[in-house]
């Protein structure tokens, strides 16, 4: 008799049983009925959830691994090192959903190869998708060893891990770069958009706040993942690495928004935050998620040193950071297209379920990877080791 047992069937994976299957139908719509079927875009609002959540949030909160990376094999802050495979996984799972992504908001996906032979240097279009190639290899290439490791093949184990250690500062650097590059153009993008783009959001700085905005967004989403690791897969990662860690997103948020706010002085945009319509309305509801509350938190060393409270604060920064993507790339343009975008059911699922596989495959590579470091952690240890002030 065999003792193979099925998985059990729990709440969650119930849960995610129904968003892969409404995931799936979406899909199905999206490739086979066209985009009449499965969204609620027109031709004058072209970008909508699919760009504004999954490109340009997937993108910058995958901004984290770049910069714990370059922090600790750049800047040799080693105290990082027990995250910064986390990081990197979170990375590359974000690109990988953004290819995936990229595929169902093209109108003829089966042309996305075309970059790679087809040049045209005065495009943004064209650097974005370069940037997003060859990043994601450099990702890929970064996050290897975790699956070299488990070859059983001892010699070529080792051959591959050594020449991996001596490219890996290349490799880390070239990351940087490139993922510098991509988190501005993607700003960059809207540039061409002048007298569209609502004066709350057009401004001539958005490559610099792009690239502002997703560095602190992407070290909240690193220190959320390694939470729920340690509070649910046995992980045992300090927790005042997680604190030292939001110390550094407070003063980047305030940089970010000292230059929104002498952009919109100088831009002309102040004369529209106090106006009563829907885009002043989100626009404040933005600032308050991604910069009020979250600076006033990260500000009191109670929240900092608890991993409860600091997962809250990272959750409002992530939450924020995603409202300040979905207002340019959908609010900002309400008013000048004319059409009020709500978006399809059907575009919601395939978003959900894109994500929710990157999530699944997280949990897996935690698990039965050398990812983070692991251990049965006694009870209470999340709350009876605090961080230091």
């Amino acid at each position: 008799m065999s003792n193979t047992r099925l998985p059990k069937l729990t709440f969650w994976r119930t849960i995610v049983a129904v968003i892969f299957l409404a995931g799936a139908y979406a899909a199905y719509a999206r490739f086979a009925l066209g985009f009449q079927a499965s969204t609620n875009l027109v031709d004058s609002q072209p970008w909508g959830l699919w760009v504004g959540l999954g490109t340009l949030c997937g993108v910058g909160i995958s901004a984290g691994g770049f910069a714990i990376a370059a922090a600790v094999y750049l800047l040799g802050f080693e105290r990082y090192r027990p995250v910064v495979r986390a990081a990197v996984l979170l990375s590359f799972l974000g690109y990988l959903t953004v290819i995936v992504g990229m595929m169902y908001e093209l109108g003829l996906p089966w042309r996305i190869w075309h970059p790679i032979v087809m040049w045209n240097r005065r495009s943004v279009l064209f650097e974005v998708s370069w940037c997003v190639m060859l990043y994601t290899t450099v990702l890929s290439l970064e996050f290897s060893p975790s699956l070299v490791e488990k070859i059983p093949w001892v010699r070529l184990r080792e051959l591959y891990l050594k020449w991996h250690h001596h490219l890996l500062i290349a490799l880390v650097l070239t990351g940087a770069i490139l993922s510098s590059l991509h988190q501005s153009f993607l700003g960059g993008l809207y540039l061409l958009a002048k007298g569209k783009v609502d004066p709350l959001w057009y401004s001539s700085f958005l490559p610099t706040l792009f690239y502002l905005s997703a560095v602190p967004a992407g070290l909240a989403a690193t220190i959320m993942a390694v939470y729920l690791c340690n509070r649910s897969l046995h992980a045992r990662v300090d927790p005042r690495v997680l604190s030292e860690m939001s110390q550094i997103i407070a003063p980047m948020l305030y940089v970010y928004a000292l230059l929104r706010g002498i952009d919109l002085v100088t831009h002309g945009g102040a004369a529209y935050l106090f106006r009563w319509r829907e885009e002043s309305l989100l626009f404040w509801f933005e600032i308050a998620m991604f910069v009020i509350v979250p600076v006033f938190l990260l500000s009191q060393s109670k929240v900092r040193n608890n991993p409860n409270a600091l997962y809250g604060t990272c959750a409002l920064v992530v939450m924020g950071f995603m409202a300040n993507r979905l207002n340019v790339s959908i609010t900002a343009f309400q008013a000048s297209s004319g059409f009020y975008y709500v978006p399809k059911w059907t575009e919601f699922a395939l978003t959900l379920a894109t994500v929710t596989a990157a999530g699944v495959a997280f949990h897996y590579a935690v698990i039965y990877l050398e990812i983070l470091p692991r251990g049965v952690p006694p009870k209470n240890w999340m709350t009876t080791h605090p961080a230091t002030a």
